[in-house]
């Protein structure tokens, strides 16, 4: 299977959807600003099941290292396209 980088609106879109998934964060309320704890509530179970999902629809691996609570998805966003996985030229 040949992976193909998504846009930053697909990635943004596919966040919101396995982040409803895993933790029942409203796909409405998951914007760039929106930061995963303190705005979207995300806790520390629901974080890991996130990258998890996240890992295999992005075709990437995340360290828990590359992570912190005060992450926004525009911060997500900037290190998937670090990975590669999301095109920097697409909006």
């Amino acid at each position: 299977m040949t992976y193909t980088k998504k846009s930053i609106p697909e990635a943004v879109a596919i966040l919101a959807g396995i982040l409803n998934k895993t933790c029942g964060v409203s796909q409405s309320t998951v914007v760039p600003s929106a930061r995963l704890v303190e705005d979207l509530g995300v806790d520390s179970l629901g974080m890991l099941e996130a990258v998890i999902e996240a890992e295999e629809s992005f075709d990437v691996s995340i360290d828990a290292g590359e992570l912190n609570p005060n992450m926004s998805i525009s911060d997500l966003i900037c290190l998937l396209q670090q990975k590669g996985a999301v095109d920097e030229d697409r909006g």
